[in-house]
């Protein structure tokens, strides 16, 4: 917002003052936005941003199910012959949720 007009209710001498100031101020903002427009706009991205950014996409791309792992264990304990190892499971867990077990 631009106010117009300020000096006409303000005493002489301090009217020239600030149209003097106002002037000098005038050109300085000229002068900041051409060397602005003249650098252009940029962006800065960390390269944990763009980490975080590349796993979403990932992540989403990825299927929720392995169907042809879940066919593969179906026929498994269909046919009795799955037969889960319970020591590599609790290795498996411990080593993957260590917070699980802290009290």
């Amino acid at each position: 917002m631009e106010i117009q007009n300020t000096t006409a209710s303000l005493p002489e001498p301090y009217a020239a003052e600030l149209g003097k100031s106002g002037e000098a101020r005038g050109r300085n903002r000229a002068e900041s936005a051409e060397s602005d427009a003249a650098r252009g706009d940029t962006v800065s991205v960390s390269q944990d941003a763009l980490l975080l950014t590349e796993a979403r996409r990932t992540a989403q791309n990825t299927p929720d199910v392995r169907a042809d792992k879940v066919e593969s264990l179906r026929i498994q304990v269909a046919d009795g012959a799955y037969r889960p190892d319970s020591r590599l499971i609790a290795a498996s867990l411990i080593r993957e949720e260590p917070g699980l077990f802290q009290i």
